[in-house]
């Protein structure tokens, strides 16, 4: 008879050397309605990045395995990645212009206002046309099968 959707969540990607800080984000990100997976170098940046595909990434410029300038370029250059959201998120100060020359979509200091961030996270996604999608499973009813018809109602 109806169609029952579930909004899919919005996948990020955060590549941070501190291990403390990145779980502490996760966490306040998933309290947000968003899911998180973590890296914590360039190279599971980039690992990580193709495999998740994710709709967002927010990155730390200090990272080893050649730092986030860098993983930022190479997933610009890469037809899996270049179009993903970056948020440069750093306590490096005066890198601005070279965090937007590698792509970024914004820079933001640490620490962070959270409510500045998750702001951002949202422009971000709408400005990529990347945020939420709703997912829809058909389901019919036994007058809609007789008919050889069913409809698709997503939930938002």
């Amino acid at each position: 008879m109806w169609v029952t959707g579930r909004r899919a969540r919005v996948k990020i990607l955060l590549v941070d050397y501190e291990k403390d800080f990145a779980t502490a984000l996760k966490i306040r990100l998933k309290g947000s309605g968003y899911e998180v997976v973590l890296a914590f170098d360039s190279i599971q940046g980039i690992v990580m990045a193709k495999k998740e595909q994710p709709q967002l990434i927010i990155l730390e410029m200090m990272i080893p395995g050649g730092g986030g300038f860098a993983l930022a370029e190479h997933l610009k250059l890469s037809a899996d990645t270049c179009d993903i959201p970056i948020i440069f998120l750093t306590g490096i100060p005066g890198v601005e212009e070279r965090a937007y020359k590698a792509g970024a979509f914004c820079h933001l200091m640490k620490p962070y206002n959270p409510y500045e961030l998750l702001g951002v996270i949202k422009k971000a996604l709408e400005a990529c046309g990347r945020g939420p999608r709703d997912v829809g499973k058909i389901e019919t009813d036994a007058d809609a099968v007789q008919e050889g018809r069913s409809r698709l109602i997503t939930a938002m």
